[in-house]
């Protein structure tokens, strides 16, 4: 049994969580201010132009605003192509964004996402701080709502803001569980994590395996093997509603069964004789022979054919993978950068990306050391999330379990990373738990290599 001081220990402090509110309630607010300063732009995405004020565009911002206005015009069920042809969740909830009309609706869009990232921060911080990771909930939160790309994606077009704040919240709830322990309240913060990772997917259907798996490891944890099916039934049904729906979006609109058709488009483009692993590959890709006219069918050739390339040459794939390991966790600029992150808003303002642009500074950051900048940069913050994550397995029970929920992220959405393209943009969703262990990791280096962790009790 917990004795009542041990317990009253696991509250967190007062002070934590008024800082932790104030941070983020300034945070959004400066967002804010600079949503309301950002300058428009006209963009083209299919033969029309767009107007693109107080937000940012995102990589894909021309393809989710051409969903978006076909949704507008022609309402959910619209036949344009480029919503079955990319997952249409996101352009669908800019759609539903826009009762004030379309002049707001982007506006509305970048202030929803910072509320909700600013939330999801504030509430994984909150609840750090009522274990043993109390010391490191500071820096933590710190990291990660003032981390540039992270924080700053929330102002653009595109959906990585919005799925690495439901890792956050969701990894928040369970640690709020795993504390109270109170039986009662389990199916509502499942039904809850399960709403997350439903919205998740249907942003960006590659994350079903990390939130799903996230999940299910939680029940196990909760209830044990035994009482655990109908819970995992219950979890995987409440995930798949939304996915759901854009399966039967498509269907009545185009009579395709599929949430999307560009996944083996995308395989391909990392695939083949000539590929470098990247989206900037030159070849060709894999030759596939695509018998069928039905894209669904054609897009499942494409897979298998991508898949069975991989099997039968095992040397070419283990290389492929290292590059797009490389690629996956590169720098966002820089001799090392790869990936679709050409946008992102951190690199308005990079001191690394504004040097480069003379030649003296491009000779210096494309050179020699631009080159071993990178390169500890890239491998040093790897070291820090494998260090983070084996300090965290060491201690017992709640503490195992945030790392394991962190790397379960991480991993499986690198792994994922391996069979598609490598792009350092695929990692900002999950950045939050790379953060997460980065700081346990960093934190413990400055403190001697001993974790700082305070006493309480363990779960039973």
């Amino acid at each position: 049994m917990t004795s009542k001081s041990k317990w009253t220990q696991m509250i967190p402090n007062k002070n934590f969580e008024r800082s932790f509110l104030y941070w983020s309630i300034f945070v959004l607010i400066f967002k804010i201010i600079i949503i309301f300063n950002i300058q428009a732009i006209n963009m083209k995405a299919n033969s029309n132009i767009y107007l693109i004020d107080r937000i940012w565009p995102g990589s894909d911002a021309e393809a989710y605003l051409t969903g978006f206005i076909a949704l507008s015009n022609e309402g959910f069920f619209s036949k344009n192509g480029i919503l079955n042809t990319l997952p249409a969740g996101y352009p669908i909830i800019i759609w539903i964004l826009s009762p004030l009309g379309n002049a707001w609706v982007l506006t509305t869009l970048a202030i929803v996402q910072s509320l909700v990232f600013s939330f999801a921060v504030f509430l994984l911080g909150v609840q750090l701080a009522k274990t043993r990771l109390r010391n490191f909930a500071y820096l933590v939160f710190i990291l990660t709502i003032l981390n540039p790309t992270l924080s700053l994606t929330s102002l653009w077009i595109g959906y990585e803001s919005l799925t690495a704040s439901g890792y956050l919240m969701i990894l928040a709830i369970i640690i709020k569980d795993l504390v109270e322990k109170n039986s009662d309240k389990f199916i509502k913060y499942l039904i809850i994590t399960s709403s997350i990772s439903s919205l998740m997917v249907f942003m960006q259907p590659r994350l079903i395996i990390s939130v799903i798996l996230i999940n299910i490891i939680w029940i196990i944890i909760h209830k044990g093997f035994r009482a655990s099916a109908l819970l995992v039934v219950l979890s995987l049904l409440i995930t798949l509603v939304l996915p759901a729906t854009l399966v039967y979006r498509n269907f009545q609109a185009t009579g395709q069964k599929v949430i999307s058709t560009n996944l083996g488009v995308t395989m391909n483009l990392g695939a083949g004789d000539k590929a470098t692993g990247s989206y900037r590959s030159e070849g060709q890709g894999v030759p596939c022979v695509v018998s069928a006219s039905d894209p669904v069918k054609a897009d499942s050739q494409r897979v298998n054919c991508v898949l069975n390339w991989y099997l039968t040459n095992p040397v070419k794939s283990i290389k492929l993978f290292y590059n797009k390991t490389i690629y996956f966790w590169s720098p966002w600029s820089g001799p090392e950068g790869n990936g679709t992150m050409g946008r992102n808003p951190w690199l308005k303002i990079s001191p690394v990306k504004n040097i480069s642009s003379t030649p003296a500074g491009g000779n210096l950051v494309y050179g020699v050391f631009g080159k071993l900048i990178s390169w500890l940069w890239l491998l040093g913050g790897l070291a820090l999330i494998f260090y983070g994550y084996l300090i965290l397995w060491r201690q017992n029970s709640l503490e195992r379990i945030i790392g394991n929920i962190a790397m379960i992220a991480v991993s499986t959405n690198w792994l994922i990373s391996l069979i598609s393209i490598g792009d350092h943009r695929f990692r900002v969703p999950i950045m939050g738990m790379s953060l997460l262990l980065q700081a346990v990791g960093l934190r413990t280096l400055f403190k001697g290599g001993k974790a700082p962790m305070v006493e309480g009790p363990a779960l039973r």
